[in-house]
């Protein structure tokens, strides 16, 4: 087995170890030592990079069978001599190391506030998140969780890891019972919380930097929280710093006045979207007027036919139903866009059936369609034949008329 020097010292990054074994495995070389500051992914943390003998380190994983560290490296890697140096990516490490910090403490100011243990954690190269077994998290609830972490990490607690045995682990005020058997690794951070961890994390809680939750989604009986530390909570106050000041650039005001202007935008964008809407019904009044004017007379039938190139199907439909508030009025009206769309409609009280004869036409030029007897939708892939789906419909009311 491994000899896991990280569990002793997180802040280890550069070793000396001896060559134990390697082996392929599939494009990659894996290399067995018998001592290693590299993480392995596990634990809800990814695995640590860097270099091993000058060759870069790919992927750590832990061998389920004897749980040893395998190094992945690239699969030409050669080793010459059993005696190697490995060096760690520090950056990414110590991220790591402040994720995983916060966590267990952000963990345990769920705990205290709202009575939220954690039941999941996953940490990826940009957020991490931790999933509550509840659902009924109130804004203030996760405020005051937030504000508990952050005093923790402002009062620079120390945060240390030691090995107990399962009857040591029995008297301590674990949040949730070890998964493993025999010697227990537990971080502490002093006089606030106490896990069963084989994580990396920082010496002192202050070096955490601050937590941020940046991001709350109710899922089932939980709620995913994510957040951010450290680097991470600064990247992220930097980038919306940077947003809200052009923001507030190409509006012509302060950062602290987006708010009010953003209101008053709102306020006017509302209502010129109602004028454009009472401009627009307008309109379609004035038009469906206009059609109703230049229909044909087919029998006590006025029907008005006619083809739209582009135009929306809404507005059609709006359209064909101004026509039919006439009496004895048909329209039968077709969309010419990248299919065609037919809309019929007559108004209320004649013996005429839009749907029925819908289907006819549809059916005629290969489409479908559905609707009521006085207003019915339809069409089929063929724009060409719009004038023709109309023709025959004119042509099936007539003999509709004529026979009744």
């Amino acid at each position: 087995m491994t000899e896991r020097l990280y569990y002793t010292d997180a802040y280890c990054v550069r070793f000396e170890a001896r060559l134990i074994a390697t082996e392929q495995m599939a494009d990659r070389l894996a290399v067995v030592l018998d001592r290693s500051a590299f993480y392995p992914t596990g634990g809800g943390q990814p695995h640590d990079t860097g270099t091993l003998a000058g060759w870069p380190v790919l992927e750590v994983i832990e061998r389920e069978a004897d749980g040893a560290v395998l190094h992945l490296l690239p699969a030409e890697a050669t080793l010459r001599s059993d005696q190697v140096t490995g060096e760690i990516d520090w950056p990414r490490r110590f991220d790591h190391m402040q994720q995983h910090t916060g966590q267990h403490i952000l963990s345990q100011a769920f705990v205290q506030v709202a009575n939220a243990d954690t039941v999941g954690f996953h940490m990826s190269s940009d957020y991490s998140t931790i999933d509550v077994n509840s659902n009924a998290l109130s804004e203030a609830d996760i405020a005051r969780a937030e504000a508990l972490a952050n005093q923790i990490v402002f009062e620079d607690r120390p945060v240390f890891a030691r090995l107990v045995t399962a009857a040591e682990a029995a008297t301590l005020p674990l949040r949730k019972p070890p998964a493993v058997q025999g010697a227990i690794r537990i971080v502490q951070v002093e006089g606030f919380d106490w896990s069963a961890c084989g994580g990396t994390h920082v010496a002192r809680s202050g070096a955490v930097g601050l937590i941020k939750i940046v991001r709350q989604e109710r899922r089932g009986a939980e709620t995913r929280l994510t957040f951010l530390c450290g680097r991470r909570a600064l990247e992220h106050y930097h980038t919306l710093l940077t947003l809200t000041g052009e923001l507030a650039r190409s509006l012509s005001v302060g950062i602290d006045e987006l708010p009010r202007t953003l209101e008053r935008m709102q306020a006017e964008a509302r209502a010129a979207h109602k004028e454009r809407e009472l401009l627009r019904n307008s309109l379609l009044d004035y038009e469906a007027e206009a059609l109703a004017n230049r229909s044909q007379a087919v029998g006590r039938l006025r029907v008005v036919s006619h083809i739209f190139d582009g135009r929306s199907v809404d507005e059609a439909r709006q359209l064909a139903s101004r026509i039919a508030t006439r009496p004895d009025h048909v329209a039968l009206l077709g969309v010419r866009d990248a299919k065609a769309q037919l809309i019929f409609a007559c108004a209320a009280g004649l013996s005429c059936d839009m749907r029925a004869l819908l289907g006819q036409v549809c059916q005629a030029v290969g489409g479908r369609g559905g609707g009521g007897p006085t207003l019915a939708q339809g069409g089929g892939a063929d724009p060409a034949r719009l004038d023709e789906a109309l023709g025959l419909a004119s042509e099936l009311l007539r003999q509709q008329v004529a026979g009744g």
